[in-house]
């Protein structure tokens, strides 16, 4: 199986900052580390089309500086998506785009491996009906459903079961590389529909 083209658009740090600070979430840059997820608008099912952009705020107040990108996905796989009842839920959830959380991920473990985990609540949807698509409707809801960011193996081409809701690198050394500039602070997060 060959490895899936990332079919989200490319974007420069400006335009990434440019769609952040447009945010109604928004509240300004803190010090600190940044993954600015881009959710691609194709929605390729099962697969790992969307980019992490990821940036450091070294002075508060003033704009990140781009440190890398990633591969990866923002949405469930078909295991979620088709499967949720398996884990007694009554959809698959869905976070919500163009929206930002500060401090939404913390260094921690997830199944015996490293993971950031969810320590903020985070609006999300549950999408029940199967289509294939990661769709978000019907009601909103707010809370912390360890919807993690964390790896996937090698260089994963299908999520699978690699994310029921979490934030997902699919390239095990873009993902071990992320954890070492992360240095276990803190990490901000925004999920950004593609544009």
């Amino acid at each position: 199986m060959t490895k899936h083209k990332t079919n989200v658009k490319n974007y420069t740090s400006l335009q990434i900052i440019e769609r952040v600070e447009s945010l109604p979430t928004f509240k300004g840059w803190v010090k600190g580390k940044y993954s600015f997820w881009v959710r691609s608008s194709e929605d390729a099912f099962n697969e790992f089309d969307d980019k992490a952009y990821n940036f450091e705020c070294l002075q508060e107040g003033k704009r990140p500086v781009f440190k890398s990108v990633n591969t990866g996905t923002t949405n469930a796989g078909k295991e979620g998506l088709l499967n949720f009842q398996k884990y007694k839920l009554s959809g698959c959830a869905i976070l919500k785009s163009d929206y930002m959380v500060y401090g939404s991920h913390g260094w921690g473990m997830s199944k015996g491996k490293i993971a950031y985990r969810q320590i903020k609540p985070w609006p999300y949807f549950r999408d029940n009906n199967k289509n294939k698509k990661s769709e978000e409707y019907g009601k909103e809801y707010n809370n912390i459903i360890h919807a993690h960011q964390h790896g996937a193996g090698v260089a994963s081409t299908q999520i699978d079961g690699w994310s029921i809701a979490c934030l997902v690198r699919n390239i095990q050394k873009e993902y071990q590389d992320w954890l070492a500039f992360m240095n276990k602070e803190v990490c901000n997060t925004a999920i950004l529909n593609e544009w």
